[in-house]
């Protein structure tokens, strides 16, 4: 079987009290990844060393206010998070809100049509689709094992994606039917992120007011 593809590892470096109370503009300290830009559309881009696209890149804290995405990042790591020494990932890493998670997944799907490979659009589209379904954060290929195993996406183009990722065939661009699968399941997780963004103004806006929120659907 062929070897998978190395994709080289991303590392970000953030304060304690960033990370204890995530927000916008969502600051770190430092990030360090093998590649040209981040993955999203509004990440890092400013290059500390080195020639822009001729290896490893290196952004400071200094050439930008914040990284967005670091919200899904500290998602990813207080739901799977491995602590090598210390307290537990979640006793560091405060939550992030549901309709904030559910915005970027939105966004990411059309960075990903637009500048990624067709697989890693697809899969991001299988994993959001997880996520808004039971609220669980897993890898692109076992967001694309669930899509298959609960018919969440075309499974000729689900297969295709999980061995793109996993290097038995080669990447190719977005394809017209990928296209249409990843703009399709954008469309519900830009709804839902505005509707819990909605209930959650409410149940602030009944807190502060003194009266019980009105239950959500």
């Amino acid at each position: 079987m062929p070897t998978a593809l190395a994709r080289g590892l991303e590392c970000g470096v953030v304060t304690a009290s960033q990370a204890r109370r995530p927000a916008p503009p969502w600051p770190f300290v430092l990030h360090a990844s093998p590649g040209v830009g981040g993955q999203h559309g509004s990440g890092p881009r400013v290059v500390v060393g080195g020639q822009h696209g001729s290896g490893p890149r290196v952004v400071r804290d200094y050439t930008l206010p914040g990284d967005s995405d670091l919200l899904m990042h500290y998602a990813v790591c207080r739901a799977a998070g491995i602590t090598l020494h210390g307290p537990p990932a979640r006793d560091c890493i405060g939550p992030v809100a549901r309709p904030v998670i559910l915005g970027y997944l939105a966004d990411e799907l059309g960075w990903g049509l637009a500048h990624a490979p067709e697989c890693y659009a697809v899969l991001n589209a299988c994993r959001a689709l997880v996520f808004l379904t039971d609220d669980t954060i897993v890898s692109k290929v076992a967001g694309g094992l669930a899509a298959l195993d609960h018919a969440l996406g075309p499974p000729g183009l689900v297969r295709d994606a999980v061995d793109q990722q996993q290097g038995r065939v080669r990447e190719r661009p977005p394809g017209p039917e990928a296209i249409s699968f990843v703009t399709g399941v954008a469309v519900p997780l830009s709804a839902a992120a505005l509707s819990a963004a909605a209930l959650s103004a409410a149940a602030l806006s009944a807190a502060a007011a003194g009266r019980p929120a009105a239950p959500s659907a």
